[in-house]
């Protein structure tokens, strides 16, 4: 009797256990896991710079390197003058390329460099340097050996950051950063072209303490703008016949079987039909798809509903509930400069 007594409380115990982690893990933001397409464009330096070192593409080289590093984005580094040396997966690309239908048909497989929709990159970073004093306050003329030997460089440094959404070319989000540190000891040589940001020599100056401190907060910001935003991602092949598709996210973006995506086909810039005034960007669902099987860089998928699908329509993972900041993100966040539609998308996702 005690046992069977036991047996009843138990089993309504681990029912409501199973229940409540069930609703727990549904709360969370399911959109967490992937991980995001970004270019770094070379920044400009401050107007009129004719100094050896150039501040402008030494950070954004910075920039790229942390964000590379950290694991939470995938880097896209697109160089036009050089030829691209193809790795596993351009290869692997290349094969799906040549495959032919049941038919014996070749498919035709636009490449996503010729899709004019598809963007290598979902976000683009790009900025403006527009101050770097390495020395706000140098030493003055006549000056003793104890006053060079106490002497501190203050530097400070300023710059301007735009988040730009490369499938409809829209500013997404802006801040500009002024860093300053006075904790160099050694003085700071814009004549010089060997600054490395790679050693730890960097922090020997003050330009350089600024710079890294300067980092830290524009890939904080970065982070925590993109974070409100899905994955987004390209049609780069589709096959009705045979209900085949191939999106350009992959294992590097976070991808597994059977994840589920909406395909939306974009309309840049859609105005109003009466007074002409811009609405926004125009999403319009066209159907479902299951992922089957993923690579590197990109994904087969299975059409689960929808017709009409082109290379270059946009892909969206399903998730049940996106993250919402809290009061303290909220308050952090109050000195960005939102896009047009106050880092809003016109698609409900």
């Amino acid at each position: 009797m005690e046992t069977l007594t036991k047996n009843i409380f138990f089993k309504p115990s681990i029912t409501f256990l199973i229940a409540f982690s069930f609703l727990l893990l549904s709360d969370q933001n399911v959109d967490a896991k992937f991980i995001k397409k970004l270019t770094v464009e070379p920044f400009t330096s401050p107007i009129g710079w004719d100094k050896a070192f150039k501040p402008g593409i030494f950070y954004s080289s910075m920039l790229e390197k942390k964000l590379r590093k950290s694991g939470i984005f995938q880097m896209v580094t697109i160089n036009k003058k050089e030829p691209k040396i193809k790795s596993t997966d351009d290869q692997a690309q290349t094969n799906i390329e040549k495959k032919t239908n049941e038919n014996n048909t070749p498919v035709n497989i636009l490449s996503i460099t010729s899709i004019e929709k598809a963007p290598l990159s979902q976000y683009k970073i790009q900025g403006n340097i527009t101050r770097f004093e390495p020395d706000t306050h140098p030493l003055k003329k006549g000056h003793t050996n104890k006053q060079a030997k106490l002497h501190k460089e203050q530097a400070v440094i300023q710059v301007n950051i735009e988040l730009l959404n490369l499938h409809t070319g829209r500013l997404l989000a802006k801040k500009t950063f002024t860093v300053k540190s006075n904790k160099g000891r050694k003085h700071f040589d814009l004549t010089s072209l060997n600054v490395s940001y790679e050693f730890d020599d960097l922090k020997v100056h003050s330009a350089g303490k600024a710079l890294l401190k300067l980092n830290d907060e524009v890939v904080k910001f970065i982070h925590k703008t993109l974070n409100r935003v899905p994955l987004e991602g390209d049609l780069i092949f589709v096959d009705h016949n045979n209900n085949i598709a191939i999106i350009n996210l992959g294992k590097a973006n976070g991808v597994n079987l059977r994840d589920v995506f909406t395909v939306f086909s974009v309309e840049p810039k859609f105005n109003d039909p009466v007074d002409k005034i811009d609405l926004g960007d125009m999403y319009t669902r066209k159907g479902i798809i299951k992922i089957s099987e993923v690579q590197g860089r990109f994904s087969k998928a299975e059409i689960i509903v929808g017709v009409n699908f082109i290379p270059g329509d946009l892909v969206v993972p399903k998730i049940k509930k996106l993250k919402k900041l809290n009061q303290n993100e909220q308050s952090q966040q109050h000195d960005i400069n939102w896009g047009a539609y106050k880092g809003l998308s016109s698609l409900s996702y």
